[in-house]
């Protein structure tokens, strides 16, 4: 499941447990800043073969922000 993918992601970065993760947390309140969520994203690109464009990152503020990315992106791609 794609949630489940991305905490793993999160998780990792972070050094933590998946479980520690919830979909409504703030990505600043984990201490994930800019440039660690472009780590993450870049992670999940190679992960789900996806093309992440930049604009998007202005988005992520929750981790289901990203969640909802890239079933967005995803969907986008299947429907092609």
């Amino acid at each position: 499941m794609l949630q489940d993918t991305v905490i793993k992601e999160i998780s990792s970065h972070l050094k933590c447990q998946p479980g520690d993760i919830t979909l409504d947390m703030r990505l600043d309140e984990l201490g994930i800043d800019s440039l660690g969520a472009i780590t993450i994203m870049y992670e999940l690109e190679d992960r789900l073969d996806v093309e992440i464009p930049n604009e998007v990152f202005d988005k992520l503020t929750i981790v289901n922000d990203i969640v909802n990315q890239l079933e967005l992106l995803l969907g986008n791609r299947n429907s092609e």
